[in-house]
């Protein structure tokens, strides 16, 4: 029998892509610096963020139920007030949770490089390396941008298979930077598909391509060591986010509503999760475990948080002043309460030899396109749409740019059902 795994927490669309959203900039937050909240760390002293000890045996014993389809009844039954709670119009998450700004992000990547031996500096090529949703090619590409780096597409699942020199004709002359957002993208997990990321892993090793900057996946990174010895770089990425750092993230996210304070309550206790602006420094125990859920990784966390959002029915449809009200029944027209739903019932899903598979090769090279996934995968392509279609209606997937990749809702949830089955997985 098959063990049961479910997607983690709301399901809703995520919505990532940035041209449906107002770009936040946090230099509307002149107290916060960017490069303080975008910290990049050597990639061995990252530090996952812990659950709580009660939490931690909560879920130990969570996960133990759902492998032996153990029950306790009732006991997370949604209250009454969270069965009524609804998703929130598009236009509304707009404001509440904006998209990351990858141009101020990449200032804190500035500010390492600069206590590094930045490639701005030096004869040979830095490495920032990323969990998948937190934006390492846009990293990359806005660091291009404000150094006037050329910046290197990736080559075709055409060249890569036959190994094309051509793929690299521009090559920046002598003393020009350059930047590859993609390395992820340069090769694949096939007999053929590794010559060209190998050539140009030996030509940045020996100093040969000269200054730049390289973005690379978690995973991708992961699978390249394993394949080859890339020499050890000190690699960069983005520390981890605890609970208090997401804190001060959700409240740079969330748009001022005119002036009046927002107040984050959860639906099945009605406690505050976040106040913006806080009044005070202390960090709800539900943001501790989002971060710990999310094993610091800000995107999916962010992702999280914005399909958790909810509103009374009547709210949407009333002025904004009624939208205040406190649980008690009270009104505070200084106040805009939005809230954040429970762990709703997870939709199951059995596992064959087949999506196993394709989940992985899809992590190993932060996505594919159907032509590649028919040359990376032992099975026909009919199949591999079907496993596609599969997940993504259990919005496990979703299509990006011609790829399918693993979703920010589904991620921490087939990570770890990777991990439980001793695939190769990524250092974070």
């Amino acid at each position: 029998m098959e063990p049961r795994f479910s997607l983690a927490f709301a399901k809703a669309a995520d919505g990532e892509c940035a041209a449906c959203f107002r770009s936040l900039s946090l230099s509307e937050a002149p107290e916060t610096d960017p490069a303080e909240l975008w910290r990049f760390v050597p990639l061995g002293d990252y530090a996952r963020p812990e659950r709580p000890t009660a939490s931690a045996t909560a879920h130990a014993w969570s996960s133990l139920k759902s492998t032996f389809r153990m029950s306790d009844g009732d006991e997370n039954a949604p209250t009454e007030r969270e069965k009524s709670l609804r998703a929130l119009a598009e236009v509304r998450l707009e404001h509440l949770v904006r998209p990351f700004d990858w141009t101020e992000v990449s200032t804190g990547l500035d500010t390492a490089l600069t206590e590094r031996a930045a490639p701005a500096r030096t004869s040979s090529a830095s490495f920032v390396i990323g969990q998948p949703h937190c934006g390492h090619a846009g990293i990359v590409e806005a660091w291009a941008s404000r150094h006037g780096a050329q910046v290197i597409d990736p080559p075709s699942h055409e060249e890569i298979l036959a190994g094309d020199p051509g793929w690299r004709p521009s090559w920046p002359e002598a003393g020009q930077l350059w930047a590859i957002p993609r390395l992820e993208h340069c090769f694949l997990r096939h007999a053929n598909g590794l010559v060209l990321v190998r050539r140009l892993l030996e030509d940045v090793a020996c100093g040969r391509a000269g200054r730049g900057l390289i973005g690379c996946d978690s995973w991708a990174w992961a699978f390249l060591r394993h394949v080859w010895p890339i020499p050890q770089p000190e690699a960069l990425t983005l520390e981890a986010f605890d609970g208090t750092r997401l804190a001060r993230l959700f409240s740079l996210l969330a748009a001022p509503e005119g002036g009046r304070q927002l107040s984050f309550r959860h639906a099945r206790t009605g406690r505050e999760t976040l106040a913006v602006p806080a009044a005070d420094n202390h960090t709800s125990d539900e943001l501790i475990r989002l971060a710990a859920h999310c094993r610091g990784n800000p995107g999916t966390a962010r992702s999280y948080w914005r399909a958790r959002l909810r509103a009374e029915p009547e709210t949407e449809a009333r002025s904004e002043d009624s939208e205040t009200s406190r649980p008690d029944g009270t009104d505070d027209s200084a106040t805009v309460v939005v809230w954040v739903s429970a762990d709703l019932p997870e939709p199951s899903l059995k596992l064959d030899e087949d999506t196993i598979l394709f989940l992985h090769a899809l992590l190993l090279h932060n996505g594919l396109t159907v032509e590649a996934l028919n040359e990376v995968l032992p099975m026909p392509l009919f199949r591999s749409n079907a496993i596609a279609e599969r997940l993504r209606s259990l919005d496990l997937l979703e299509r990006r740019q011609g790829r399918w990749i693993v979703s920010a809702l589904g991620y921490t949830l087939t990570r770890e059902w990777l991990r439980t089955r001793d695939f190769l997985i990524d250092d974070f």
